[in-house]
């Protein structure tokens, strides 16, 4: 299995995974903002919502096996999930293009990505995902989706063009319910895609691969 061994890069997500674990009660306050409405992603300003390290760890070490270098992420948060990314793209000679809505997050993952001396290996894009990825590069090897879920089949659709034959689509959270027409479209189209699920200790993740 491949692991991380850059030293500033392991330090950081070394960091910002014990942060993450102690986020429970800013999760909790965010949620109770949607008892008497949708929620929404500043509801979640402070929380990370992040992927966990073993989903991290199975992430780099499949880039970097499948040699991805066009990695496109949706929801970068404080860029936990990214900082897998660009390593693993600094690793493959890749580049790694996350966006996230929150120009405080953006500031804060930023901060991050310097801190990991990965950069140069990663652009952040501050927005709506729906516009911000309009004109994101042809030949997607890797897309992870782990953003708000009701935009998943949305941006999925927007991206699938671009997507390289063979690339592998990444679903956070697969088994929550705003995730499902994404998951029922993957399953309709068993000409187009081959999807499994993947076990882990939070909402579920599913691994696609894009037939073409």
């Amino acid at each position: 299995m491949n692991i991380i061994s850059n030293a500033p890069v392991v330090q950081v997500l070394q960091q910002l995974h014990q942060e993450a674990s102690r986020e429970f009660p800013k999760i909790l306050k965010g949620l109770s903002k949607g008892v008497f409405r949708k929620l929404r992603p500043e509801d979640m300003k402070d929380a990370y919502i992040a992927i966990s390290k073993g989903q991290g760890e199975f992430i780099y070490d499949f880039l970097v096996k499948k040699e991805a270098k066009n990695i496109i992420e949706f929801g970068t948060s404080f860029g936990i999930s990214t900082l897998y990314l660009g390593a693993a793209a600094k690793q493959n000679g890749g580049k790694v293009i996350t966006t996230e809505i929150l120009p405080e997050k953006c500031k804060i993952a930023r901060k991050n990505f310097e801190d990991a001396n990965l950069s140069e290996y990663i652009e952040v894009r501050e927005g709506d995902a729906l516009q911000t990825l309009l004109d994101a590069p042809d030949e997607i090897d890797f897309l992870l989706l782990d953003g708000w879920n009701d935009l998943y089949l949305p941006l999925m659709k927007l991206l699938e063009p671009k997507l390289k034959k063979g690339a592998f689509i990444y679903t956070d959270n697969a088994t929550f319910k705003s995730a499902r027409p994404l998951m029922d479209y993957f399953y309709s189209h068993s000409g187009k895609y081959k999807s499994r699920s993947l076990y882990d200790e939070k909402g579920g993740s599913e691994l696609t691969e894009y037939l073409g």
